[in-house]
Parts: structure tokens; C-alpha cells; sequence
């Protein structure tokens, strides 16, 4: 369903920046629902049906939530769409250090690594650029999914 871009020799690959015509939102801990709700429209307006709008505002909720505990407690959110898919980046000051990160699932009594597990699994595509200057991640969503047709 997936391609997922953090094996050890892509999470440091830089890809290109998010689009000027890309709606941005900073946001820190009192603006989550404002990352949701810009995800959530700019989802909606490109044809996301409903579910998959759904999963993709948990998946950005989730990476934001991941910006302010460990990527310096702000982060920007940058959400467009293509003609076949619509995309969000979440970048902060935090670095990712682990090759697997998003890959293992977290065991039930573990209090962090949920974050990028899931947004790996409801995503289409996830890409990681990780360095000592911060971290951009990048979730992909395809309009015309297979899963969504009848």
C-alpha cells in the first residue's frame, strides 16, 4: 500500500522544499487544532474522500505532537496538493537519529514512538530529511486509491 523513505540511506536525503503556493502554519501547543484543521481542508478540497482525509489530519496531528515533544516545542506545517495526491510536511529543530524510527511497532507500554509508526501506516508515503539543522518529514496521500474505489 506504502513506500516508506527512512531506511538508513534516505534519512538524511535531502528532497526538494515545499512549494511557495503551499499553505504553512507554525505551530506549537496551543495550535494543534489549527494544524488539523488545515490538513482537514486542504484535504478535503483536493478530493480526499473523507476517510483517507481522516487519516492523513491523524497522521500530520501525530508528527506535529512529535515537533513540540521533541523537536523544540514549535514546528511549521506545510500542506499542498498535485494533480494526483496531496501532501503535508512537518519540519522542527529536532534531529531523528534512528534509522528505524516509524518502522517497529512501539510495545503497548512504551510512552513515546507512536508518531511516526502510524503515520507510516495510514500514509501512502512518507519521506524523512533529517540532519543536525532539523527535520522535515513529508506525508504523501493519493486522491484516486485504489481502497477508495468501488
Amino acid at each position: 500500500m506504502q513506500t516508506t523513505r527512512t531506511e538508513k540511506a534516505t534519512l538524511h536525503r535531502e528532497f526538494s522544499p515545499a512549494p511557495l503556493r503551499a499553505r504553512r502554519q507554525e505551530f506549537g501547543l496551543d495550535d494543534l487544532h489549527d494544524v488539523r484543521a488545515l490538513v482537514a481542508a486542504a484535504a478535503t478540497a483536493t478530493g480526499l474522500t473523507p476517510s483517507r482525509t481522516n487519516d492523513l489530519v491523524v497522521a500530520a496531528s501525530e508528527l506535529a505532537a512529535n515537533s513540540i515533544l521533541h523537536g523544540g516545542g514549535r514546528g511549521l506545517a506545510s500542506v499542498w496538493g498535485e494533480e494526483s495526491a496531496i501532501f503535508v510536511e512537518v519540519s522542527d529543530a529536532g534531529t531523528i537519529s534512528d534509522p528505524t524510527v516509524g518502522h517497529v511497532r512501539p510495545h503497548p507500554s512504551s510512552e513515546h514512538g507512536r508518531g511516526l509508526y502510524i503515520a507510516n501506516r495510514l500514509c501512502d508515503e512518507v519521506w524523512i530529511d533529517s540532519s543536525a539543522t532539523g527535520t522535515r518529514i513529508r506525508l504523501r496521500m493519493d486522491i484516486d486509491h485504489p481502497a477508495d474505489r468501488d
